[in-house]
């Protein structure tokens, strides 16, 4: 909550000196911090490829995104005690009462390991033989294959930071990474690693508690996606790797 009140304070000193048509409806939204899809400047701002998305698609459906940053879990919890009108990105099974938007973007979840280590994973299953950290509902959004896969490694974890997960892999804590490919790769820097590409895309929705405000979203995104915003905000960030070290 300490994180969220910054923010607050930001939005009461600008938006009362904004006309209503403009600064629109607003909507407490809660985000997860993992750059680059989202992270905090050092003047309270966000930034970030998903943030830029889904304030675009806000604003361009009329509404005013207030944020509030927290883990999966603690997202869903928020949403489900109504302590946030919707959230992004939705990992798992939607809480009851949350209505999914169209995707607005889409996750490329990859294994990662060390270069030097030379793993070789060739399907989910080969996960079963390492000491793997996951993103935070890691089995819940994976499927069952790789849930079952995981069940069986000899240390299997679930780290809701990004950049606690980057340094288990650094220190060989562990020995392979799941996460979004951009994620990991932001954490990790010039670290030579190997992208195992074992899952399909994921493409990730937002989650509101009415679905007026879902539908209004979904507008707002076809209308970013038609006038180039949206085509503009993912040229500003790094593209998948073409790295030739992905097996």
């Amino acid at each position: 909550m300490a994180r969220f009140w910054p923010l607050v304070l930001m939005l009461i000193l600008v938006l009362p000196g904004l006309p209503a048509d403009v600064r629109g409806e607003v909507v407490r939204f809660g985000l997860r911090e993992a750059a680059p899809m989202v992270l905090m400047q050092p003047d309270g701002r966000l930034s970030g490829l998903e943030y830029d998305i889904v304030q675009a698609a806000m604003q361009a459906a009329g509404m005013e995104l207030l944020p509030y940053l927290g883990s999966n879990a603690r997202l869903a919890m928020a949403a489900d005690g109504k302590a946030v009108e919707a959230f992004a990105p939705v990992v798992g099974p939607p809480p009851e009462g949350v209505t999914l938007t169209d995707s607005y973007l889409t996750y490329h979840n990859v294994a990662m390991s060390l270069r030097e280590r030379r793993i070789k994973l060739e399907r989910v299953s080969d996960l079963g033989r390492y000491r793997v950290l996951a993103f935070q509902r890691a089995t819940q959004t994976l499927g069952p294959e790789f849930a079952a896969a995981v069940a069986g490694c000899p240390f299997y974890r679930e780290e809701p930071k990004q950049a606690l997960q980057a340094a288990g892999l650094l220190y060989q804590r562990y020995d392979v990474l799941i996460a979004d490919s951009r994620i990991l790769r932001h954490h990790l820097g010039p670290t030579p690693v190997t992208e195992h590409r074992l899952f399909a895309p994921s493409p990730y929705s937002a989650g509101f508690r009415d679905p007026a405000q879902a539908a209004r979203f979904n507008e707002g995104l076809q209308r970013i996606r038609a006038d180039g915003t949206y085509a503009a905000i993912l040229a500003r960030y790094p593209t998948l790797s073409d790295d030739p070290t992905i097996n």
